[in-house]
Order: C-alpha cells, then structure tokens, then sequence
C-alpha cells in the first residue's frame, strides 16, 4: 500500500518533466533548442564565409580602384616575386578583378546555403520535409544584411584606405585565382566582345579606355562648374600626349620661315631681325633640302669672334638639323628633344620632303594653350571657328583641322567628312572642287552649305557654313500652307 502510494505520488512528478523541457512555438519554430552537429557546422561555415567574402570583396574593389604608382611604390619596398606579381596584377587589372569576382560569388552561395540549413535546425519542425517557405524568408532576413555590411561597406572602405597594402599581400592569391579561371574568363572576353560589336561600341586598349573616362569625367566636372574651360583644355591636351602625332601640332611648310644658304650677312642680318626668331631653318635650294639651323646667338658669336675683314660664310654658324617623320608621337618628340638638347626638328614626309617644322613651344602649347610674346600678332592666332548656333552658321578659318571643326559644330548639326586625302577644312575644299577656289564659290553637302569666303592664289583663307538640315520653324511652315492654299 505504501509503495502505491510512493508510486502515485512520484507519478506526477515524472508527468511535469517533459513539459519543462517542451519549447515553445514561435519564429524559430518547436525545436528541442539543443545545438546539433549540423547546427554548428552551418554557423562555423557562415562564419568563415563571411570572412573570405570580406577579404575577396576588398581585392575586387582594390583592383578596381587603386593607384598604379602607390601599388608599384609599395611593391619596390617588397620581395622581388610580390613585385613582379603586382606588375602581372597591373598588366590586367580587369581580369584579375573578373577572376576575384567568380569564387566572392561562390562564397556568397555558401553562405546562403549555410545560413538556411542553420535556420533549419534552429527552428527543427518535424512536420515539414526540406526547406519551407518560412525558413527561406528567415535566413534572407539574417543573410542580407550580413552580406551588405561585410561584402559591400566595410569593403569599399577597407579598399579606399588601403587597397594597394591588401592586393600586394594577396597578390599569390589574386593570381592563384587568375590561373584557375583562365578557361572561364576566355568565355567572359567573348562574350564582352560580343556585346560591344552589339552597342556598336569602339575598341579600346586599357589605356584609351582609362583616356576616354577620364576625358568624360572632365566634361562632368565643367558642366557643373567644377573646371572652367582652361582647365579642361589642359587636362585633355595631358591625356593626349599619349597619341598626338607631331603632324598635328607643328608648323606646315607653308608657313616655314627660312633663309638659303648663300645669302650674305646683309640679307641674314635683316631677315633675323624682321622675324624675330632665335632659330631659322637654312636651306639650299628649296625647303626639302634643309642643311641645319641657325641660331641667333650663333651669329652674335661670330662677331665676337671673327677678325676684322673677315668674310662670312653661314655654313661655318648652322648647326645640324634634327628631322623627325610626321607620325611620331609628342611624347616621343619631347623626350628626344630634352636628350639631344634641342629646340627645333624639321618634319620630314613619307617621302623625305620637308613637311613642317615642329619646337618645344609647340608641345608646351599644346598643353597650356597658345602661348604669346613680343614677336607674335594678331595675325599668328591659332586657327579657329565662330559658330553662331541661333542662325546654324559658322565662319571658320581653312587651316582648322577637320576633326576639331566637326566638335565646334556639333551644336549645329554640320559634320565636315574626315579622310587621309586632307587634314585641314581647306583641304577639303581644295580635294572636293580640284582646284583652288575664287572667293564665292560653294560646296554643298548633306548637312551644310560652305562658301569660300577668302582665298589666295595657293590656299583657302576662310570658309562660311551653314546648316541646311535644320528642323523646319513654324512661320516658315505657315507660310508653305498659305502658298499651297
């Protein structure tokens, strides 16, 4: 009887056990709370993801955004392999960015996959079998913000503060995964080439794509006041010294001033004194026979030196000339110029003719803008065009380029076409009617009107335009109405 009852009294103890331990039902579902392999697994996995996720997203921002001189300043201060590692990085930055971007986006997908199966687990419904609506909405809630702040924010600030440092100590890595995904990024270049013959797009090397964003950026940064347009002309002429050709900047041979090598010291002395130049090209019989330069200070040399009744021979005072071919480039031009110690080449043609001459005011100007002193006039301006966009017009100088013509009509509609045939608007002229024009005669073409308005019996002097594809006006358009009525 009284183990009955010891029975009956232990029973209802036993009865409340369970209810103790029993979970409550809410968010994270009726589990039975314990942590289980497979719950601490999923949050050591997460967690390691969310690391390299970290790490992966600042080298993809570094890549993209840091500075080739702090990388290679910081390179030289390292071992000669993470040197020659940041150089590889540097030679393709874009590829190394597009291989860092494939295993950030696997790691991304682990995390996800993880967080869920934790989810999961925490909130272990027996009922449900593999992943229910429920689980997927808690575990984007838990994942999207995680993957925000360590795959996104605190990323770009790392990569803005100190990107150079972490690709240099991850350079093995970046180009661990450069090798790996060799086959994939061949893919991705096919494709990119793809989509850019689709967008009808031009292709650029780096560093003419690198040119044409900053030459955008430039354009923005004026637009909104940022730059005022010396500013602009300045930068534009430092991101084209890369590629402007001697051609573009020097003096044609129409425009040569230059004395023959037999004239005396009369006609030397009077001719340097009329121009005003330190250095004159001297010739023998025509300007495609250049023999050198005479520098002015040369000449006053000579009289110091030479003997009363002395005659003199200018051959004896010209120095040798310095010839450069048309397409070199203005940086190649100004880095032989400062070695040789010069001032002044002639510019020879395909065809060993004189075709200009070209000096280191030249090459200034094209960066800093016309530069004037005591010799120049109004008369030695750059060639230029006066657009009037209210009656889409413009009176230009023949001696504009074309290309450069074409940007200051642009508001007007007219585009001049572009051939090796020419390079300037007289050019044009003269190519498209065969001869050299009289004042008045006209060119018509699909978007313009031009008149030669002032001409010599060698070259056009100045050209008017006009637009004639202008949108019809509404007085006009009443006034055909009325007619046809």
């Amino acid at each position: 009887m009284r183990g009955r009852l010891r029975s009956r009294r232990h029973a209802p103890a036993r009865g409340r056990n369970p209810a103790r331990h029993r979970h409550r039902s809410g968010l994270l579902g009726s589990g039975t709370g314990q942590p289980t392999m497979t719950t601490t697994v999923a949050f050591w996995v997460a967690a390691l993801g969310m690391v390299l996720s970290a790490v992966l997203s600042v080298l993809h921002h570094a890549l993209r955004t840091l500075s080739r001189s702090r990388l290679e300043h910081l390179a030289e201060a390292s071992s000669p392999k993470a040197q020659a590692r940041a150089n590889q990085i540097l030679d393709n930055r874009s590829g190394h960015a597009a291989s860092i971007a494939l295993p950030r986006v696997a790691l991304n997908i682990i995390i996800a996959i993880a967080v869920l199966s934790w989810v999961k687990e925490i909130r272990n419904q027996p009922d449900s079998v593999g992943f229910t609506m429920g689980d997927a909405l808690i575990a984007a809630l838990i994942a999207t913000p995680m993957l925000w702040l360590f795959g996104i924010v605190l990323p770009m600030s790392v990569a803005a503060h100190a990107g150079e440092r972490m690709v240099l100590v991850f350079s093995s890595i970046i180009r661990l995964a450069y090798l790996a995904t060799s086959p994939l990024r061949r893919v991705m270049e096919i494709l990119d080439e793809a989509v850019r013959r689709l967008a009808g797009a031009e292709d650029q090397n780096g560093t003419e794509a690198i040119g044409a964003e900053l030459l955008s950026v430039v354009e923005a940064s004026e637009a909104e006041g940022q730059l005022d347009e010396t500013e602009r002309d300045m930068i534009e002429g430092v991101v084209g010294f890369r590629t402007t050709t001697v051609e573009r900047i020097m003096t044609p041979r129409t425009e040569i001033e230059a004395i023959e090598l037999t004239d005396d010291l009369d006609a030397v002395l009077s001719f340097v004194q009329e121009i005003g130049h330190s250095r004159i090209p001297v010739y023998r019989e025509n300007l495609d026979d250049i023999v050198g330069v005479l520098y002015a200070k040369d000449l006053l040399a000579w009289f110091g030196s030479s003997k009363p009744g002395e005659p003199f021979v200018l051959a004896d005072v010209v120095r040798e000339a310095m010839f450069v071919p048309e397409q070199k480039t203005v940086r190649e031009l100004l880095t032989e110029l400062v070695a040789k110690k010069v001032h002044l080449a002639m510019v020879a043609d395909e065809y060993g003719g004189t075709s200009g001459l070209v000096t280191i005011e030249d090459i200034i100007e094209e960066v800093f803008g016309e530069i004037k002193d005591e010799y120049d006039n109004e008369e030695d301006d750059e060639p230029s065009a006066d657009v009037n966009i209210p009656e889409h017009s413009a009176m230009a100088d023949a001696a504009l380029r074309v290309d450069d013509l074409n940007d200051e009509l642009e508001p007007i509609g007219i585009c001049i076409p572009e051939s090796d045939e020419y390079d300037t608007l007289g050019g044009f002229v003269v190519t498209r009617l065969g001869h050299i024009p009289e004042p008045g005669e006209t060119i018509s073409l699909e978007s313009a009107l031009l008149t030669v308005v002032e001409s010599s019996p060698t070259r056009v002097l100045r050209v008017r335009l006009e637009a004639v594809n202008e949108a019809p006006e509404a007085e006009p358009a009443a006034k055909r109405a009325a007619d046809s009525a």
